[in-house]
């Protein structure tokens, strides 16, 4: 009985090492993001943006912004019209696409209200699109679309 156990923990034991040496290692996360994602430098530029959100009475309307990306994570920024910059952040990356958000600031929409934006832009040459949730003070989320091209 004692021969047997022997063995089979021996058989066991060349088993695991032989699938264990199968398996191909794991890259690390950063370096499969790296190798297969988008690149900051590939965006950077300066982007004429247009989102198109809800008003509170439900109409359709279309702001135009300007989004200023680097080649890092720091000093992205949005610009709107006649209003100082918005500091803006990037929160994710992975694919086509960059995810970020922005403020509190004074809704061009909605006047009178504090708004965090978050928009996840899918990036094709100098085209970009996406979406974009607009997450007020009060409560109220709006969401809509987003589309630009970068400046020559």
């Amino acid at each position: 009985m004692r021969t047997a156990m022997v063995l089979s923990l021996i058989c066991l034991t060349g088993f695991a090492t032989t699938a264990v040496t199968q398996q191909t290692p794991a890259k690390p996360r950063h370096a499969r993001q790296a190798a297969t994602g988008i690149k900051l430098a590939d965006v950077a530029g300066t982007w004429t943006m247009e989102s198109t959100v809800k008003t509170a009475a439900g109409n359709d309307t279309t702001v135009t912004s300007e989004l200023v990306a680097t080649a890092t994570r720091k000093g992205w920024k949005t610009n709107l019209m006649g209003r100082d910059s918005i500091p803006t952040r990037v929160v994710a990356m992975g694919g086509d696409s960059v995810v970020v958000r922005a403020g509190p600031f004074e809704s061009v929409v909605r006047a009178g209200q504090k708004v965090n934006i978050r928009e996840a832009l899918h990036f094709k040459g100098d085209d970009v699109s996406g979406t974009i949730e607009a997450h007020y003070v009060h409560g109220a989320v709006v969401k809509g679309s987003v589309k630009g091209t970068r400046k020559k």
